[in-house]
């Protein structure tokens, strides 16, 4: 739990490195991931198209193989992810009229996410490509998402200005070893999980211990395989470190790089 590397996995994503697949550590920085919404369990709920996974049949091939020839998503499928777009682009505006200083990670965050659409919208490009760029768009819209839930909803319930929650919201939640943090997320109906030593079971304090429960494996419900080739590490280091999530961020603004016509290296 103290260490990992980061890097995208065959389904494009990053495994329990991902905010919107797996609860993340706390992080001052980047509070926000734990209000990222969970997958719905209803596959017809609209939400739903943000886990979707592209196929063959999503691919529009210009010629080629299907491996290395050129092509771009499906029309109807690059229309679903629009129409999201454009509700979340609403919302935002709203968020603007409500909040004369908006957050400026939300507002990067937004910029990213259309830049993202562009692109994939644009661009000519491989199948494995065209995979990435719909898994990163993906990514930046539920960060949006949550980002903007959390600074409407969860933070002002912290912060005493609406009521405490009554009910524990179906967001991905957060990780923390920090008293104030699970007292913050509690009221605020985000999930929370606590981590104490464990000499501290050890000692004779009685503890309220509910239910003994079997702590689910990320194998058991996300991909953990490599894909063929591996593609490089984006980042090695701590769970906690502020700089792994940095890592998304500066790897989207790069990753999609195409040969130098003048000589220069590709990346």
């Amino acid at each position: 739990m103290q260490e990992t590397e980061v890097k995208l996995l065959a389904d494009m994503r990053y495994g329990p490195d991902d905010p919107t697949l797996w609860p993340q550590p706390w992080v001052d920085m980047y509070c926000h991931l734990g209000a990222i919404p969970r997958k719905p369990d209803d596959p017809n709920d609209s939400l739903s198209i943000m886990w979707w996974d592209p196929t063959l049949d999503d691919f529009k091939s210009f010629g080629g193989s299907i491996v290395d020839g050129l092509g771009e998503l499906s029309g109807s499928k690059l229309l679903s992810l629009e129409k999201m777009m454009s509700s979340i682009e609403n919302r935002i505006e709203d968020h603007k009229q409500t909040f004369k200083n908006p957050n400026k990670l939300l507002l990067l965050l937004v910029r990213a996410m259309q830049d993202s659409f562009s692109r994939l919208g644009s661009l000519k490009t491989t199948f494995t490509e065209m995979r990435i760029g719909v898994t990163e768009f993906q990514r930046y819209y539920l960060e949006i998402y949550g980002c903007l839930d959390y600074l409407e909803i969860y933070k002002p319930r912290m912060d005493g200005t609406r009521p405490a929650a009554e009910s524990v919201a179906n967001c991905m939640g957060s990780i923390t070893n920090i008293p104030r943090i699970v007292q913050d997320f509690k009221t605020a109906g985000l999930p929370v999980w606590f981590l104490r030593p464990s000499t501290f079971w050890d000692s004779p304090t009685r503890c309220n211990i509910l239910e003994i429960v079997a702590p689910i494996d990320p194998a058991d419900v996300l991909c953990l395989s490599e894909h063929y080739p591996p593609f490089p590490r984006i980042f090695y280091g701590a769970l906690n470190d502020p700089k792994r999530h940095d890592a998304f961020y500066t790897h989207s603004q790069m990753w999609l790089v195409f040969k130098d016509p003048f000589g220069g290296p590709k990346g």
